[in-house]
């Protein structure tokens, strides 16, 4: 299967419109950069992580993706020297590794899962796709390596957003990965053509467009069509299904509900106006409820097996770690269920050791995708051990039960990752 990123004239807009415009207007303002005459202290880079994880490894796959664009545009930024042209490199860097992120670890992570024998591979038109040796053995299969790309880039996103919201902030650097990872699935949908007849739809579907293969893989499901023909393009789409329509306009819903999120635009606005003018590492505001505690809110949006789930954050951000609570909505176009989560990200145990838990439930809603609608959760924990100032190491694990939540195996069982940090 092809499965292409976002095509290169949406970055080339996005680009344009949220990188040159700024930094043109920042080249204009007397006070851009930094005084040559009051050079800013060179802090450590990093850590960065090296990191290894059970399929489908979309969290800390994705830690190691980050982890090489920050330190490439750290490395770049310490020879070169000029704070205000940074994002000359930190989005070209971002936008690279976002490809690797949306396939290597997206789609090629669940195809690893369901041992479908994934390749990679680069267009001229700077587009990269995802290829399969064998043909996924059921519908539910097709949806998942369908949404894994756009659901990889939502679960790097979300540990970029905690990373440079937790205690000493995070390197500004990586915050354009964190806004393209953003972007992702808004970019995705908006150029998906609503599924009618006589629209590009059908054409979309065939030539690999991730969100007309999850729609369409979702209609298989629910007519028993052969997942081979679904995801070889010989299935014959149904464009009278009131359903089809129906999971596009929430597909929609969904995409929009995950762009308007506070805390990556106010991470975004201090990359301009903070860590180009040469703060290395930063921490985006929030609303200061105490001296020492402040709180902001994030959105996220996922594409599930039989439902699309709406996450709303509400984070803490303390000296003590980034605290979490979340309601989510999951929406199955004829039903609706609800779940929850609460969890506490890098908090300090002594000066080398830092701890993060999470915890979530939900109940699947009533669809025609599944049989019977069923409760789910999961628990994990992760630790981070700085042994020596330049490198340690760090340890994930977690268990589930079966049901759909972002960046974990879609069966239930127990999942773990490790991995070398390193910073300099």
């Amino acid at each position: 299967m092809r499965c292409p990123a976002p095509s290169a004239n949406s970055f080339a807009t996005c680009f344009t419109l949220l990188v040159l415009c700024p930094i043109v207007l920042l080249a204009q303002s007397p006070d851009s950069g930094t005084d040559e005459d009051e050079p800013v202290p060179r802090e450590p880079l990093g850590p960065y992580g090296l990191c290894w994880e059970s399929a489908p490894s979309m969290d800390y796959g994705g830690r190691s993706v980050a982890s090489i664009q920050g330190m490439a545009s750290g490395l770049i930024g310490r020879k070169v020297d000029k704070p205000a042209v940074a994002p000359a490199w930190d989005f070209p860097l971002a936008i690279g590794m976002l490809l690797v992120q949306h396939e290597v670890m997206g789609h090629g992570g669940r195809a690893r899962e369901f041992s479908l024998d994934p390749s990679y591979g680069l267009g001229f038109d700077f587009s990269a796709y995802t290829t399969i040796d064998q043909s996924p053995e059921s519908n539910e299969q097709n949806i998942l390596l369908a949404a894994g790309g756009t659901e990889a880039t939502g679960v790097l996103s979300r540990r970029l957003l905690l990373d440079v919201y937790a205690p000493g902030g995070g390197q500004g650097a990586v915050i354009p990965l964190l806004m393209m990872t953003k972007l992702d699935l808004p970019l995705y949908v908006i150029q998906t053509e609503e599924p009618e007849p006589g629209s590009d739809f059908l054409e979309q579907f065939e030539s690999g467009n991730d969100m007309t293969i999850y729609l369409v893989s979702r209609q298989g499901l629910r007519a028993g069509a052969n997942p081979v023909d679904v995801w070889e393009r010989s299935y014959v789409i149904d464009f009278n299904d009131p359903l089809l329509e129906r999971n596009f306009d929430e597909l929609r819903l969904t995409a929009l509900w995950n762009l308007l999120d506070p805390a990556v635009i106010m991470a975004v606005v201090d990359y301009f106006d903070r860590h180009i003018r040469g703060e290395q590492r930063v921490r985006p505001r929030t609303w200061q409820v105490a001296p020492r505690v402040g709180l902001t809110a994030g959105t996220r949006g996922a594409l599930g097996i039989g439902e699309l789930s709406r996450f709303l954050d509400v984070y803490a951000v303390t000296d003590w770690g980034v605290g979490n609570i979340y309601v989510r909505d999951l929406d199955s176009s004829v039903d609706r269920s609800w779940g929850g989560g609460i969890g506490f990200h890098r908090v300090p145990l002594g000066s080398r050791i830092t701890l993060g838990a999470q915890g979530d439930w939900w109940d699947d809603p009533r669809s025609l995708e599944r049989a019977e609608p069923d409760s789910g959760w999961h628990v994990g924990a992760e630790v981070d051990w700085m042994i020596q100032r330049n490198w340690g190491l760090t340890t994930k694990v977690g268990s589930k039960s079966e049901g759909f939540l972002p960046g974990t195996p879609s069966e239930k069982g127990t999942y773990a990752g490790f991995g070398v940090l390193f910073a300099f």
